[in-house]
Order: structure tokens, then sequence, then C-alpha cells
């Protein structure tokens, strides 16, 4: 009977969380477009020249800004206020509906230009697989500020909560992790996040809820659940698959992190059970928030929308969207991999062995001589070997997806923050005294 109400309560958790995200995108959609038209057309014309994806600086490939997908996203969030005022249909469809005009022959960037200022424009290109969340923010914001404004403002934010994450860890004297929080972020370039406007919502949801599994962890652990429950559901609503992982993976390292710490960590199966169940609560809500707006958008439109989200799905894991005749799909699992090490190393094309290898030597060497000159004692076998298979999390997400993983490492590669925190946490182990003390 407590499983009963436990499985219950997190369903319903579920429905409650989604469901207020998806009023409040309703709520968005209401806002008269006439308001946010001057920043819209703004944002729009910043758009209009530009490539689909440029470098913002110099060639290295984390520098490449996503206009593509941020017009895409623009483009959605001014149709649901346009069909609204010229087509006569309410805000409850306009959130499930979700089209743009691609522009044509002059691309997804003109096409936002196009729609913005002609209001005589269709949307022509069906975008429902995604729930298109952020369309919340972007509406509401264009009402005070355009895109450029919007992405330093994202920045600040997620700025601002991973500063108090490392302040929670300060306060509890880890300043070890802290660091190695510090030095992950530095590593993926976290500041780049603000060249487009779709690298940044899983990092403002994993630092919102880093605190909070933090907090929860000392608590309750069952809080832990519900917390993987509200992730899951946040990133399927918010991102156009980014770094997804990064919202489960991240907080569960830093509880995973502090508790061996701490020396509060009991035996390997135990926390393994934990680690699956907020892994099981954080992947059906994710799939969970999938499956409901696929059946209310086919229910709303009358039309089958679980075809196209499916063979969307397939591609990513299998291949197209141009990776024919690059790389075939058994070696594309390990290039996936190596594709976003070759970013993390400051890579300027798409795979680049050499520099992973020298980039993997050369960081081993600096660790290892770390681990040499600052060796205390035997590090907490359970939290290394936890921290092992959290890492390893965002890895294997790179080989189910490989095709995705491969064609958008220049964003994909940000994941790494996750891994590289559990190795440099898993070396801060070997830094302190059986007390947990430095």
């Amino acid at each position: 009977m407590q499983k009963v109400k436990v499985l219950a309560g997190h369903i319903a958790f579920f429905f409650g969380a989604l469901g207020i995200l998806w009023l409040l995108l309703i709520l968005a959609a209401c806002i008269p477009n006439k308001a946010l038209k001057g920043h819209m057309e703004q944002s729009a014309l910043s758009y209009k020249e530009k490539e689909a994806f440029s470098f913002e600086k110099g060639a290295r490939f984390w520098s490449i800004s996503d206009n593509y997908a941020d017009a895409i996203l623009l483009n959605i969030s001014w149709n649901m206020g346009k069909v609204q005022e010229n087509d006569g249909i309410n805000p409850v469809w306009a959130s499930l509906d979700t089209c743009y005009y691609d522009g044509g022959d002059f691309g997804e960037n003109a096409g936002l230009y196009l729609n913005v200022i002609d209001d005589k424009v269709e949307a022509n290109t069906d975008y429902t697989r995604y729930w298109h969340g952020s369309a919340m923010f972007v509406r509401l914001l264009h009402l005070i500020m355009d895109v450029k404004g919007m992405k330093w403002a994202g920045l600040v934010a997620t700025l601002f909560l991973a500063a108090l994450t490392v302040g929670i860890l300060i306060r509890h004297k880890h300043y070890d992790l802290a660091g190695a929080l510090v030095l992950s972020m530095a590593a993926v370039e976290i500041w780049n996040i603000r060249l487009s406007l779709e690298y940044q919502p899983a990092f403002l949801i994993a630092f919102m809820l880093c605190p909070l599994y933090l907090y929860g962890e000392r608590k309750k652990e069952q809080l832990l659940t519900y917390l993987s429950v509200l992730g899951g559901t946040l990133i399927s609503f918010f991102d156009f698959l980014t770094t997804e992982t990064v919202v489960l993976v991240l907080p569960l390292l830093l509880v995973v992190a502090v508790r061996g710490a701490e020396n509060r960590l009991e035996d390997f199966k135990k926390n393994v059970k934990m680690l699956f169940w907020c892994g099981v609560s954080w992947f059906f809500a994710y799939g969970g928030a999938f499956l409901v707006k696929w059946t209310a958008a086919s229910l709303a439109t009358g039309e089958n929308k679980f075809a196209a989200a499916f063979s969307s799905a397939g591609e990513r894991m299998a291949g197209g969207l141009g990776t024919e005749g690059t790389v075939t799909f058994p070696l594309r699992i390990p290039a996936a991999v190596g594709a976003n090490l070759t970013v993390l190393f400051g890579g300027e094309k798409r795979m680049d062995v050499p520099r992973v290898l020298i980039g993997l030597v050369v960081s081993l060497l600096i660790l290892g001589s770390l681990f040499y000159l600052f060796y205390r004692k035997k590090g907490n076998k359970t939290a290394l070997r936890l921290l092992g298979i959290l890492g390893s999390v965002v890895l294997l997400r790179y080989m189910m997806l490989s095709n995705h993983s491969y064609l958008h490492e220049f964003f994909t590669y940000r994941a790494l923050i996750c891994p590289v925190f559990a190795l440099l946490a898993g070396m801060t182990m070997f830094f302190r005294d059986p007390g947990g003390n430095k």
C-alpha cells in the first residue's frame, strides 16, 4: 500500500507540474503580439543576415552560435500570438500546434523576419514534437528587451544559480568540491551558453535544482525522486534536446560527492538503488511530458503527431540528417564521443583524433601530478564507484543518440561538465583524511 501511495504521489506531482507549466505557456500565448512587436522586430532583424550556424569566437567549435534553433524558437513563439489574432485560434490550441514559417528558399532566419513583419505569411512547418516551453519566456521578455538582452539575462541567471550552489558547498566547508564545480564549468566554457537561447534551459534548470537536491538529501531521501520528476518534466518542457542529462546527473553527482566527503554514504547497493529510482523518476517524467504533448496535439488537430516524433527520434539515434557518406553507423557510436571530446579540447573540426589523444594525455599528466602531490588517504570506494557510474551516463547518451551527438557536438559537449566534475570530485576523495577533513 505504501508503494502505491508513493507511486500515486509521483504521478500526481508530474501532472501537477506539467499542468502549471502548460497553463503559464497558454497565458504567455495570450499576450498580444502588438505589445512585443517592437522588440521582436529587433530580434528578427538581428538574425536576418546571419548563417544558420556561425562562429562567434574564431574557428573553435565551442564558439558556434545556433542561430537556426533560436530563429525557430522565436518564430514559433511569435506564431502562437499570430494565429490567434489572424485566425481566431484559441491560446490552448496555439500552445499545442506549434508551427512556424521556414522562409522557403531563404531559410529559417529570413523566415523569422518575414513572419514578424508580414501578417500574410503563414506557418508551413510543423514542429509539435517539442513543447517549446521557452516560448513562454520569449514572449514575456520581449515586452522589455530583444533577443540579445535575453541571452545575457539567461547567462547571468545561470551564473547566479551556479554561484548559489558553490556558496552552499563552501558553507559546508567543501572548498575542494566547490573548486571542482567551478573548474568543471570552466572546462566546458559555460559562458558560451550566451551564444544561443537554446543552450541555456538545461543549465538554468540544472543549477536551479542543485541547491534543492543538496537541501533535500539532508532532509528526506524521498525528496530526491520528486525532484527528479520535476527535473524530467522541466527539461522536456523547455529544451530542444541539447544537454538534457545535465539536469539529472549534475545534482546527483553533487549529492554523492557531498555524502562521500562527509562519510555519509552507506552500502553501495543502497545508494545504487537511490540513483536508480531517481533515474526512473526522471526518465518517465521526461518521456511522459512528450507523450502528453503528442497526445494533446493529436487530439487538438486531428492529426497523428506520434509518427513524426518517432521518426525524428530514429534519425537522432541511427542516422540521417546529413551524416551519410561521412561516418557509418557502427563507427559513429565511438565517433560521437570523440567528436564531443574534440570540442572540449578546443577543436576546429568535427573530429580531431590527435587533438583528443593529446588532450587526454595532458589532462592525465596534470591530474596525476596533483594526485602525487596531494594524495593522503585511500579514497571512499563507494563514492568513487557511484561517481563513475553517474559520470558515464553522459557518454552513454552520446552513444545511444550517436547521430545527434555527432552532428551537434558544438553544444552537446557541454554535458561533459558531468564526467569532468565526477573525475575531479573523485580525486578530492583521496585528498581527505578518514574523518572527511581536508
